[in-house]
């Protein structure tokens, strides 16, 4: 392990951010990207994430789910869920943030609208619960 990762490790999300960034930098052939940044708004996709993810498991020694990286699609967020923060597992505190999170994130609660009988239309409420609408 180099330095910058021995220094990354220590101090948690904020020792992060710089690392997270000039990762996402080499991966998107970009100048600099803000903490606030989505990885998918600046160009990035799927295969990209895999050569982040290659790049973090280089630099900090530890193996990161591809998953993870859809989940904290933003600088910040990336870095405060590797850095443990457990502010990061609330999507309105930088964790599961964009469209995947956002989806992600109802199908966990259980709204991932699907459709019943019940709500399928306008006609199914007319019926009654033993009765079917179909």
């Amino acid at each position: 392990m180099n330095s910058h990762a021995d220094d990354a490790l220590g101090g948690g999300g904020d020792d992060l951010v710089p690392l997270v960034s000039e990762l996402w930098c080499e991966a998107l052939g970009l100048p600099e990207v803000n903490p606030s940044d989505n990885f998918f708004d600046l160009g990035g996709h799927s295969l990209l994430l895999h050569t982040v993810r290659n790049r973090l498991h280089e630099r900090l020694g530890r193996d990161i789910p591809l998953v993870e990286l859809f989940q904290y699609p933003t600088v910040r967020a990336l870095a405060d869920h590797l850095g443990g923060a457990t502010a990061g597992d609330d999507p309105g505190a930088g964790g599961p943030s964009g469209a995947l999170g956002g989806r992600l994130a109802r199908l966990e609660t259980g709204q991932g609208g699907r459709r019943t009988t019940r709500g399928a239309g306008t006609r199914a409420g007319q019926y009654g619960e033993e009765e079917e609408a179909w």
